[in-house]
C-alpha cells in the first residue's frame, strides 16, 4: 500500500491532466469556429438568386445607349447651354460637367458653367445667373429645384426649359425641371445592394452612410437597403452625414460604427469621395480582411483601390460622361419638339469590381456612346 502523500500527489497530477484536457478541448472547439466560414445555417431562396442574377447582369459592359430607342433628332444650328454644376471640388461633379462639355463641342454649341458648391445661397446665386443669361436651356446638377423655387419661376415665365440631372426627383414641367436626366440613383443603390447580398451569401451586416446635400446619395442608400431588407440574415443600418463638413464629420462616425459592431462586413458610402474617407476608416482599425467598402460615382481615387482588391470591392457608376451626352440629347429634343417619354432620359450603369473595372480611366459610358450620339444626331 503506498504512503497517503504519495497517493495525494498522484491525485493532484491526475486532476492537473484532466484540468490541462479539458482546457485544450475547450480552445479546440474556440478555435474552430473562429476559423470556420460558416457562422449559422447556409442562407438561400429566391430572395438570393435574385440578387446574384442582378450582380451578374451588373458587371457586363451595356453596348447600347438608351435613348437610342428615342430615334434620330435633329439639332440647331446654334444653342447655348448654361450648367449649374454640383460642388467642383467632388470629381464626379466634374465629371457631369465635363460630359456636356464633350457633347456641346461635337455640335458646336456655347456652354457656361457656374460652380453652385454645395451651400443653397451658391445654387440659388448660379440659378439667377443662369436664368439672367437668357440662354437655350439650364441645367441643374443635383440641387433639388426647391432651393431655387424664385430662379425656376423666371425660368419658366421667360420659357426657358431647366433640365434636372441627378436631381432625385421626378419632372415637374410647370414649376421644376421639365426634363430629368439620370432618374438612377436608386437604381445603382439596388446594383450595389445586390451585390453585397450576392457576395455575403446572404449573411451581409451593413453599414450605410449617406450625404443629405445631394438627394441622389439618399436615394442609393434607399436603393441598398431595399435590396439588403429582402434578405431576411442580412443587417442593415443607416446614417447621414453632409458633404459640406464630411471632412471633419465623418471620419469619427465610421470609426465609431467599426468599433462598436465587430460582426460588421460591409461599408457604404455615398458620394464616391466618401467611399474613400470609409476605406481609410476600416484601415486605421485593422479591419481590412473582415470589412468591404461599397461606393458609387467611378472617381479614380476609388477605382485605383477597386482595381486592387483593397477594401473598396465594388463602385457602381452611371456612365460619367454619358450622362453629358444625355442631358444634351434632352435639350435637342426639346428643342426640336419631341416627345420624351414620362419626360426621363438615363444613361446605363456598370457595376465595377476588380474583374470588371476598367484597366485604366473610368467607366465613361456604353461602349461606342459618342460615336452612337453622334448618329442619332446626324453629325460626324
Amino acid at each position: 500500500m503506498l504512503p497517503n502523500n504519495l497517493n495525494r500527489a498522484r491525485r493532484r497530477r491526475a486532476a492537473l491532466v484532466a484540468l490541462v484536457v479539458a482546457a485544450t478541448v475547450a480552445l479546440a472547439g474556440c478555435n474552430s469556429s473562429d476559423s470556420s466560414t460558416d457562422d449559422g445555417p447556409a442562407a438561400g431562396g429566391p430572395w438570393l438568386d435574385e440578387a446574384k442574377a442582378a450582380a451578374e447582369t451588373a458587371v457586363k459592359v451595356p453596348t447600347e445607349i438608351a435613348v437610342k430607342a428615342l430615334g434620330p433628332v435633329e439639332p440647331p444650328a446654334s444653342m447655348t447651354v448654361y450648367f449649374v454644376g454640383c460642388d467642383q471640388s467632388i470629381p464626379g461633379c466634374v465629371a457631369q460637367v465635363e460630359g456636356v462639355r464633350q457633347a456641346t463641342e461635337a455640335l458646336g454649341f456655347d456652354l457656361e458653367v457656374c460652380d453652385a458648391k454645395s451651400d443653397v445661397a451658391s445654387f440659388q446665386n448660379c440659378m439667377s445667373q443662369a436664368v439672367n443669361a437668357k440662354p437655350d436651356v439650364i441645367v441643374n446638377n443635383a440641387r433639388p429645384s426647391a432651393d431655387a423655387s424664385e430662379a425656376y419661376a423666371e425660368a419658366h415665365e421667360l420659357k426657358i426649359p431647366v433640365i434636372g440631372q441627378f436631381t432625385a426627383q421626378l419632372p415637374d414641367p410647370e414649376k421644376g425641371n421639365t426634363v430629368e436626366v439620370g432618374n438612377v440613383c436608386q437604381i445603382e443603390g439596388e446594383l450595389l445592394g445586390s451585390y453585397i447580398v450576392s457576395e455575403s451569401g446572404g449573411k451581409a451586416n451593413v453599414a450605410i452612410f449617406a450625404d443629405t446635400v445631394y438627394q441622389c446619395n439618399g436615394q442609393r442608400a434607399d436603393g441598398v437597403k431595399a435590396v439588403l431588407d429582402t434578405c431576411p440574415s442580412c443587417t442593415v443600418s443607416v446614417d447621414r452625414f453632409s458633404v459640406a463638413t464630411a471632412q471633419t464629420d465623418l471620419p469619427p462616425a465610421l470609426q465609431a460604427k467599426i468599433q462598436s459592431n465587430p460582426q460588421l462586413n460591409w461599408v457604404v458610402s455615398t458620394p464616391g469621395f466618401s467611399g474613400v474617407m470609409a476605406a481609410d476608416a476600416v484601415r486605421q482599425a485593422g479591419k481590412e480582411d473582415g470589412i468591404s467598402v461599397g461606393t458609387f460615382d467611378g472617381d479614380e481615387p476609388t477605382l485605383a483601390l477597386v482595381r486592387q482588391g483593397d477594401i473598396i470591392k465594388a463602385d457602381v457608376a452611371s456612365g460619367v460622361y454619358e450622362n453629358g451626352w444625355t442631358v444634351v440629347d434632352a435639350a435637342l429634343r426639346l428643342k426640336a419638339g419631341q416627345t420624351i417619354p414620362d419626360n426621363i432620359e438615363n444613361p446605363t450603369q456598370l457595376l465595377m469590381t476588380q474583374d470588371s473595372a476598367p484597366k485604366s480611366g473610368t467607366y465613361e459610358g456604353a461602349d461606342g456612346f459618342r460615336d452612337q450620339f453622334t448618329a442619332l444626331w446626324g453629325v460626324s
